[in-house]
């Protein structure tokens, strides 16, 4: 952009140059128009001579002129051709600018949203993590509660034995005394002993 600028100015430059040049160009024309006037009524002796030296002048100033208003038009095409680019590029610059800032704008509504989405998941995560702790304490306490229920029905258990052991041994041992054999099933059996 920077580059397209120079080159314009430089462009604006040439082309005030240029119309200096032709103003000036235009009165040394008169002038020597003028003094071709001039040295006619002066010096007709010579008026050929002059004259025909003047008009090649004039006619070659003419030509340079001329090419010169033939370069001015080039230079204004190419002035035209340039403010075009720049106008297209500052269009496109613009247009990329405006781009971007609407990917940004959906980005930073992106980064929002999975924020929000972290947020949630972490406040579930420590919902989940608190009721894992609730229900591995009441598991823990459960545990405990069982193998308490679970001793005191062993030693239970280990009671009932004992009791069911001696009864039975001093029911068989009265048995005995009388000749009846009882089972540990407690069925009775008649034994000759």
């Amino acid at each position: 952009m920077e580059l397209i600028r120079v080159e314009l100015l430089q462009e604006s430059a040439v082309k005030q140059d240029l119309e200096c040049e032709k103003i000036t160009l235009e009165r040394q024309n008169k002038d020597l128009k003028s003094r071709v006037s001039h040295l006619e009524g002066s010096q007709r002796s010579n008026q050929d001579v002059v004259v025909s030296r003047l008009e090649g002048r004039v006619q070659e100033l003419e030509g340079r002129l001329e090419g010169e208003e033939r370069d001015n038009i080039n230079l204004q095409q190419a002035n035209r051709k340039l403010e075009r680019k720049v106008k297209e590029m500052t269009i496109q610059v613009d247009d990329e600018h405006i781009s971007m800032q609407n990917q940004n704008d959906q980005l930073n509504q992106r980064l929002k949203s999975v924020k929000r989405q972290m947020d949630g998941a972490e406040e579930e995560i420590e919902r989940l993590e608190n009721s894992k702790r609730k229900l591995q304490r009441d598991l823990d306490e459960r545990i405990e509660t069982n193998d308490q229920v679970l001793s005191q029905l062993n030693t239970l258990r280990s009671e009932m034995s004992m009791l069911w052991f001696h009864k039975t041994e001093g029911y068989l041992r009265q048995n005995r005394k009388e000749g009846d054999l009882v089972g540990l099933d407690g069925w009775a059996y008649h034994a000759n002993i």
